[in-house]
């Protein structure tokens, strides 16, 4: 513990996207630093926010997995790239009306 690598700040950078899409939500606000860290060694991770597209959830959870699983920062951002093109595809395509 106590050292910072790409790998943990990969992690930071899953936390600083669950906050965003919490709208500012502090994330484990009810555990104490022990408990966190007790509960993300078992597994445990934050919840899927209401604000949060699912493919954005899927890849925070990339970027809490173990450390040498985690994405780079050219996948999450090549995967957010993606993510907000198929967004603003979906927002400027014609609806059917009737």
């Amino acid at each position: 513990m106590g050292i910072f690598t790409s790998q943990s700040d990969v992690w930071s950078f899953g936390i600083l996207m669950w906050e965003i899409t919490s709208l500012g939500e502090q994330p484990y606000s009810a555990k104490t630093n022990e408990d966190v860290i007790n509960y993300v060694r078992a597994g445990g991770r934050l919840p899927m926010t209401l604000n949060c597209p699912s493919p954005l959830y899927q890849l925070m959870l990339r970027c809490w997995s173990a450390a040498d699983a985690r994405p780079n920062f050219k996948f999450c951002l090549e995967n957010i790239t993606a993510l907000r093109k198929n967004m603003e595809d979906a927002l400027l395509s014609p609806v059917d009306t009737i």
